[in-house]
């Protein structure tokens, strides 16, 4: 593949990663219920692969779940877009991090 050079590269991948995010009432409700249920988590974290996941659950084992909210913006006729298909995909395979989905229904 081709990979970019230096500033460009840089550029590119600050451009990616600092895009804003905001949480919705169902992700609060969907953390809240998770940190009920005593699991330890982060929230809005950051991924070595530049995406940004709702909540990053780490089990006492070293296992980590990465737990996605996600309403209407990320479906068609209640099919995941293909962004989502790709984040889930792509965090999947360069973080190796198991990707879970709490759909808005």
């Amino acid at each position: 593949g081709i990979e970019l050079q230096g500033p460009l590269q840089a550029k590119c991948r600050n451009a990616f990663t600092s895009r804003e995010y905001s949480e919705s009432k169902l992700q609060n409700d969907v953390v809240d219920e998770l940190k009920a249920a005593g699991l330890v988590l982060d929230e809005e974290v950051l991924l070595g692969s530049g995406y940004r996941i709702d909540a990053l659950v780490e089990f006492s084992d070293g296992r980590k779940v990465a737990v996605e909210v996600d309403g209407p913006s990320h479906f068609i006729d209640m099919r995941p877009t293909g962004s989502t298909i790709l984040k889930h995909r792509q965090v999947a395979k360069m973080d190796h991090i198991k990707v879970v989905s709490v759909p808005y229904w």
